[in-house]
């Protein structure tokens, strides 16, 4: 499955799409430089070709996520289709894959596709954020961050999703049909003080989500943080509270 993606991207690789990528991702694995939608298309034509199954493909699949950024997306695509199956397989893969992360674009499609899906199903919320949250790099603290956005009813974006939707057959899928506050308010509680910006704008965008479906449950999270909320989520609970109030 994945012994061909390396030839695959290299083809479709060119150095304008290497440089707009390099502007806003920096990533030790390396840039072929294929642009979003190509990555997307090829994680679909893998999936038709041959779905993924677990645990017989695990191997291909993490040494396919050892290859270069884009090679990576294309193996959480993979990984994704393969979570509802096996998702205790897929959550140790996820975790694996969380600490060797050193890019957001990577950390986001791995939580929200990886490790919400499968602590969800595995109830190992507690095992995620324990294992991550301390560690060094502020981009695996935003892969547990980024676990949130699975969390809540929000469509799934970015090229790696195209597995998920080459299964499923929808052009929008989302991981939940409702907000799973108390989950939420685990992930916001355990980052509300991790200052690194990475993880803070990852933050900001969990909560913001959180509010468009659960504004109530945002608010009452918000007077439980004893040190304060950043500003920029101070924002955010602001617009939660404008939002309990008109739908009262």
């Amino acid at each position: 499955m994945m012994e061909d993606v390396p030839e695959l991207l290299d083809a479709l690789a060119d150095a304008d799409a290497a440089r707009r990528t390099a502007r806003h991702t920096s990533c030790l694995r390396g840039i072929r430089g294929v642009p979003p939608g190509d990555i997307a298309r090829v994680t679909a034509e893998l999936y038709r070709a041959d779905p993924p199954r677990l645990p017989r493909d695990a191997t291909d699949i993490d040494r396919g996520f050892g290859g270069a950024f884009e090679d990576g997306l294309v193996a959480i695509g993979l990984l994704a289709t393969a979570v509802a199956d096996a998702p205790s397989h897929a959550l140790r893969l996820g975790l694996d894959w969380a600490e060797r992360t050193d890019d957001v674009t990577t950390a986001d499609a791995l939580g929200w596709l990886i490790l919400a899906p499968s602590t969800l199903m595995t109830s190992s919320l507690t095992e995620a954020l324990t294992r991550l949250a301390g560690h060094r790099r502020p981009e695996t603290r935003r892969v547990a961050v980024a676990m949130g956005l699975g969390f809540t009813p929000t469509s799934v974006e970015g090229p790696a999703a195209a597995g998920l939707r080459e299964k499923l057959g929808e052009r929008s899928i989302r991981i939940v049909d409702h907000a799973q506050s108390d989950a939420l308010a685990r992930v916001c509680s355990r980052f509300v003080s991790d200052a690194a910006p990475p993880v803070q704008k990852a933050l900001r965008r969990v909560v913001r989500a959180w509010a468009d479906d659960d504004p109530r449950r945002v608010v009452r999270w918000a007077s439980t943080v004893k040190a304060g909320l950043p500003r920029m989520l101070r924002d955010e609970v602001r617009r939660a509270k404008s939002r309990e109030r008109r739908s009262s």
